[in-house]
């Protein structure tokens, strides 16, 4: 079996206990706790049962006591056995194994025993491929005491990983307890016009199961980087049902932006196999659809037929050709060269709707034209952006070839400032030889 092939299997069981465990029976705990997404070293060691690896003082603490499932208080010797077995697993090298190992461990665990075995896994940090294995351990937690992992999370962990892994495995088993939390643990004025990130965990968790309700809570999320990771969850869902569910799903919206970027995500899709009727669904949609749509088909269908991609961007009205503009050049400069998608945008030279295609045309020729780039940059309409974006690229074309931009601030028309920040690096590089 290939590296590859058994990094896959293990990530499948961890992914199929992981989807095991969160369909046991909950039992409705009280509670708090999670753990925190740091990195550390794992320690590399053997594939054997890792049952037969765990050390007692005690001869007598069997696989049996340390993995009961009696409903008494573990005992001190079997809450020391719980630790060093979930030190064991996470250092484990073989990746099967381990994850063989982990689900039966995990199984066996009795719900006073989580916390044990979560702090005890997190000690040390947590290295990329052991995230499978610790989400599942943390989804199970949440089968038997969702509050108690959460406080658990809030007190030793400090980003949001922990905390929305646990509600979203609550909220498959009771979907309001789990937004009654997430509801009243946020903090709207800390995070200003941010998504409630335990909301965004919530909807990963009941997408797959409650698609109307998790689109409403997406609905309710603001604007933002968490309404789009919410958006990556629902979407996924949705576009499962085949194209015609997906457009009746977006169709059937009602916040206007976020049916604009999902639109523009399906439209992206469609794309890839017919870009005409991705366009003309996103142009049955609306003009302001069509619009946030435009670039990512033309992305797709420049890729396989520039000329007719830039026929149908020619035919549109002037702010669908802005919009698409951007992607048209990035791919006429891959497809043909900088000149070819110079030319075409100097047909709109001068028109603030077509400033982002100016910056596409730069940032995709400055490596090979630096030159070139640096006129364009003093084509856009507003000085403040011809200011910003110089400084945005100096520093890299200095780097590479210094003569040549003293050569190009003394002979062409560039923002004072640039000139400016040429002069006190030239003297800085100087005093440092």
């Amino acid at each position: 079996m290939t590296s590859k092939n058994r990094l896959f299997a293990a990530a499948w069981a961890v992914s199929c206990g992981a989807a095991f465990l969160v369909g046991r029976g909950s039992t409705n705990p009280p509670g708090a706790a999670d753990t925190s997404d740091s990195k550390a070293k794992a320690a590399a060691s053997g594939s054997r049962s890792i049952y037969r690896r765990v050390k007692s003082s005690n001869p007598s603490a069997t696989t049996g006591q340390i993995a009961s499932t009696s409903t008494k208080t573990s005992s001190k010797l079997q809450i020391k056995a719980i630790r060093e077995e979930a030190k064991a697993l996470k250092n484990m090298s073989d990746p099967i194994a381990r994850a063989e190992e982990f689900l039966k461990f995990v199984k066996n665990l009795s719900p006073d025993q989580y916390l044990d075995a979560v702090d005890a896994y997190r000690e040390g940090g947590i290295e990329n491929e052991q995230f499978g294995e610790y989400r599942m351990l943390l989804s199970a937690w949440a089968q038997v005491d969702p509050l108690q992992a959460l406080d658990y999370a809030k007190e030793k962990t400090g980003t949001n990983f922990a905390r929305q892994t646990i509600l979203s495995a609550w909220a498959k088993n009771d979907t309001e307890g789990a937004v009654a939390w997430a509801r009243e643990n946020f903090d709207s004025e800390t995070k200003g016009a941010d998504a409630n990130p335990w909301i965004v965990g919530v909807i990963e968790g009941i997408s797959s199961i409650d698609l109307g309700r998790a689109t409403e809570l997406l609905e309710e999320l603001p604007f933002s980087r968490g309404r789009g990771q919410a958006l990556d969850a629902v979407f996924a869902e949705v576009t499962s049902g085949g194209p015609e569910n997906t457009k009746q799903w977006i169709a059937g919206l009602s916040d206007e932006k976020l049916k604009s970027g999902a639109a523009s995500r399906f439209a992206g899709q469609l794309a890839e196999s017919d870009p005409r009727a991705a366009a003309e669904w996103a142009s049955s949609m609306g003009s302001e659809i069509l619009k946030s749509s435009a670039g990512e088909i033309i992305q797709q269908w420049a890729d396989n037929d520039l000329a007719a991609a830039r026929n149908w961007v020619e035919s549109q009205p002037e702010e669908i050709v802005a919009s698409a503009g951007p992607a048209l050049v990035r791919e006429m400069i891959q497809s043909e060269d900088v000149v070819a998608a110079s030319d075409w945008l100097a047909n709109y030279e001068g028109n603030p709707a077509f400033d982002e295609s100016v910056r596409s045309l730069v940032w995709h020729s400055m490596g090979e034209e630096p030159a070139f780039a640096a006129d364009w940059i003093m084509r856009l309409t507003s000085e403040d952006d011809q200011r910003n974006t110089f400084h945005r690229m100096i520093g890299r074309w200095m780097s590479k070839d210094e003569a040549g931009v003293v050569d190009y601030v003394n002979n062409n028309p560039v923002p004072e400032g640039i000139k400016q920040r040429v002069e006190m690096t030239l003297k800085r590089n100087q005093s440092q030889e």
